[in-house]
């Protein structure tokens, strides 16, 4: 692995040289795309580092990006208003900056309300699309949430959001079981679904609703069987963690099984495309779900040979490459390095995906 570790080395090193210098204006301000997510990845380069450039390129990011959003922002997860909340969200809870979220997002925090209860999403029919852009929402509503100094007056209004807009998606006729046709760790719907009903679970205020759901919801699921593996793969982690929580689902311990058994994880991570490694559609995604089934340590080398192997490498510092956005956390070089850097630096740790990124999923 050493050849690998020097290879990385040079390319995450020439990478950073370039991305320091660049004008942020350029990017969108997004989570997924944009520049919050380029702030993460600074925070997170910084932790794994210690390199104090590292830490003052994230705070100059930051300060300079929060001063571009505006209040008619989108609410999409992606590149709007939900995902830059959930990134400030994260990045206070993670330590790499001070303040009381609740102070900080509020103004943010009634805007998405505003948007969710009278911009009519779901009304006239909705895409899927606008659907997981409602579904994203409600789950970093279900991280703000998570922190016990919520008033009770906020608190009780984000529950009773989330309840609307919950009861409202299951009103709707639409197909909530089709496959993507590739591997992608935000376009397949069902899983998606089952994550947020796993995180509104735990909170614990509308349970005996999700419960109803869970069985109206299960005959459907039993009969899944994704023909892409690394889709089963995401199907399985799903409904794993829902079941958990929930406990004993009817048929869900057999059909967990089911998916996971003719899974050979050596020829998936093969099966993956030289240029196919990042987070929402390659190998970094895939990396991501199979440790949420419990698979840690056993494919390390393969990841990292696969990674640092790429063609994509030769494209990341071209002006108009059409492989991957380099300053993408979902769809570029950013996921990418931060996930070949937990694998190398600290596998069995909490990755950041799973803290921030994973409200998504």
């Amino acid at each position: 692995m050493e050849l690998a570790d020097k290879k990385m080395g040079g390319y995450i090193e020439r990478f950073n040289q370039m991305t320091m210098s660049m004008d942020i204006s350029q990017l969108s301000l997004g989570l997924y795309d944009g520049a919050m997510g380029l702030c993460i990845y600074f925070y997170e380069l910084a932790g794994l580092t210690s390199e104090r450039k590292y830490k003052m390129t994230a705070n100059k990011l930051f300060n300079d990006t929060v001063n571009r959003i505006t209040y008619n922002l989108e609410i999409n997860p992606s590149n709007g208003l939900t995902g830059i909340c959930m990134a400030v969200n994260y990045m206070i809870d993670a330590g790499y900056m001070e303040g009381n979220p609740n102070h900080i997002l509020k103004s943010y925090d009634d805007r998405i309300i505003q948007l969710l209860l009278f911009d009519k999403l779901l009304e006239s029919n909705p895409s899927i699309d606008r659907i997981q852009t409602v579904l994203g929402s409600l789950t970093y509503l279900t991280a703000r949430l998570q922190n016990i100094r919520l008033s009770r007056n906020e608190r009780q209004v984000m529950q009773g959001v989330i309840i609307e807009l919950l009861n409202k998606t299951e009103s709707l006729h639409i197909d909530k079981f089709t496959e993507p046709e590739s591997f992608s760790v935000t376009a397949y719907f069902i899983p998606y679904y089952l994550q947020l009903l796993q995180r509104m679970y735990q909170l614990n205020f509308y349970n005996c609703k999700i419960e109803k759901i869970v069985d109206g919801l299960s005959p459907h699921i039993l009969r899944l069987y994704p023909l892409n593996k690394a889709n089963r793969l995401s199907l399985c982690a799903a409904m794993r963690e829902l079941n958990a929580i929930v406990g004993g689902i009817p048929g869900w311990d057999r059909h967990i099984e089911l998916l996971k058994h003719d899974l050979d994880t050596h020829q998936i991570i093969h099966e993956f495309r030289n240029k196919d490694i990042t987070f929402n559609r390659g190998l970094c995604g895939f990396y991501y779900l199979l440790r949420k089934t419990g698979v840690k340590r056993e494919y390390n080398d393969l990841f990292i040979h696969k990674i640092a192997n790429s063609d994509v490498w030769d494209h990341v510092f071209e002006k108009n490459n059409v492989y991957i956005l380099p300053f993408s956390l979902y769809n570029g070089a950013l996921g990418v390095i931060l996930t070949y850097l937990h694998i190398v630096n600290r596998s069995d740790a909490m990755m950041f995906f799973d803290k921030a990124i994973g409200q998504y999923v």
